[in-house]
């Protein structure tokens, strides 16, 4: 009789808000390190470099995405069959899924690495950078580029250490990483003069560095589940596409946010220009800032759901899905007031005041931007909880409707009715319609399961 460890126990027994708090903190936590990541190299790159410069790196931002994108959906895929296999006590198919996870994601960066450094001049015209942001964006390109695989592995064995009931290591290494991004990326800028490339490359080599410490990590706590270290795994084409079905939807989010990105910058440089690029940026670090606190609830409590939904253990799954959804919206609400009433002294922490277009339009768009919050909360947990009980088409239906579909919609259409207006309104209107299908289909859903 295979014996059932103790990460397994606290799982299936475990009290719901200790519970909770075990697994959403360090996700919340992880999450808003990235963010902040995000906009301390928004910071960098547009106090220290220029505003061109903080155009250039949001123009090459999809290529970047979309393999982050693959690295997460095969990440997060693996991660809620593993936990779904663990709750069921199906060890052998647990390790399967691991390894089909783990080789599936190690073909792809490597594949991605070559494409992206050999056709990196191509690439950036093809984004939409001109004559006057190419270099920069070029140079970003081949600073962040080459490190892919690293990246990749950052991203799958995070999920992993989470998987396996560790996920405040996960957050920890996480967090190092981040303050080793700030650190070298403005080493590279300031002392080294390398422009967007240093900036990259601070990127790079911190989150190879988190790639190694998680992938050594996780491989030193398989003792703590036995039966799953000794399971006998192997790889599976199978399993390797039932991952990225079921991982898609988190993976679309990324995928998503390099398609709306790309138009967002087409259609701001047809409207209002370059100005308008920067502005977006900035809005973009502001409000990434605030989803992540959604996400890391969300993402972060994968494989507790995953787990009990495997154990059969259906109420306990609604009380972490009712917690965790209070979370979301509480934290909504609040970002949205703080963006609103006072977007203007945050954005001038960014972008020098003397630059007034860039501040007007950032400002402005900051406060249309904020109305997302009602409702994206709701949303990115309604896909995570799909996700984790192995439903991947309600997952992928809204995570496709809030990110791509409706999004990509109201960016062509809005602003020849509203100019600058229509493209900022059109997130928040992407994420109130996707509220009102996700709302009808988690209740039926979940309430369904659970009586």
């Amino acid at each position: 009789m295979q014996k059932i460890s103790r990460t397994e126990l606290q799982m299936a027994r475990g009290r719901i808000t200790p519970l909770f708090l075990r697994y959403a903190l360090p996700g919340v936590l992880a999450m808003v390190f990235l963010a902040l990541q995000t906009i301390a190299d928004g910071f960098i790159v547009g106090r220290l470099i220029g505003a061109d410069a903080l155009a250039a790196v949001n123009i090459a931002a999809p290529a970047y995405s979309v393999v982050t994108a693959v690295a997460m959906i095969i990440g997060i895929g693996t991660q809620a069959q593993l936990s779904i296999n663990l709750g069921a006590g199906n060890y052998r198919d647990a390790k399967t899924a691991f390894v089909s996870g783990l080789a599936g994601v190690t073909l792809f960066s490597v594949c991605g690495t070559l494409l992206v450094n050999l056709r990196a001049e191509q690439l950036a015209s093809a984004l939409g950078a001109d004559e006057v942001l190419l270099a920069d964006t070029v140079g970003y390109i081949h600073g962040v580029m080459p490190w892919l695989v690293g990246i990749a592995a950052h991203i799958f064995f995070d999920n992993m250490l989470k998987a396996a009931g560790h996920p405040r290591f996960a957050m920890a290494i996480t967090v190092s990483t981040i303050v080793m991004n700030v650190i070298l990326s403005l080493i590279f800028v300031t002392v080294f003069d390398m422009g967007t490339f240093g900036a990259g490359l601070g990127t790079g080599i911190s989150f190879t560095c988190g790639g190694l410490a998680s992938c050594i990590l996780f491989f030193s706590k398989l003792n703590r589940i036995p039966s799953l270290k000794e399971a006998k795994g192997e790889f599976s084409l199978e399993s390797l596409g039932h991952i990225f079905y079921n991982g898609s939807s988190e993976g679309l989010s990324e995928f998503a946010y390099a398609v709306t990105t790309f138009l967002f910058n087409v259609t701001l440089m047809q409207y209002v220009g370059k100005e308008g690029v920067s502005a977006f940026t900035l809005i973009s670090y502001l409000t990434y800032l605030g989803i992540s606190i959604s996400l890391g609830v969300s993402t972060g409590l994968i494989p507790v759901i995953s787990y009990n939904h495997g154990a059969g253990n259906d109420k306990r799954v609604r009380r972490i899905v009712n917690l965790a959804l209070k979370t979301n919206m509480a934290c909504g609400a609040l970002f949205l007031l703080v963006l609103f009433f006072l977007g203007r002294h945050i954005c001038s922490i960014f972008i020098d005041p003397s630059d007034v277009k860039v501040m007007e339009y950032a400002v402005q768009g900051a406060r249309f931007t904020a109305f997302a919050f009602l409702f994206n909360g709701f949303n990115i947990l309604a896909s995570s909880y799909f996700t984790a009980i192995d439903k991947a088409g309600y997952s992928l239906l809204v995570a496709s409707l809030r990110g791509l579909l409706i999004l990509s919609v109201c960016i062509i259409l809005l602003p020849k009715l509203l100019g600058f207006e229509g493209i900022m309104l059109a997130m928040p209107i992407a994420e109130a319609i996707t509220f009102v299908t996700a709302l009808a289909v988690m209740r039926k859903y979940v309430y369904r399961r659970s009586s």
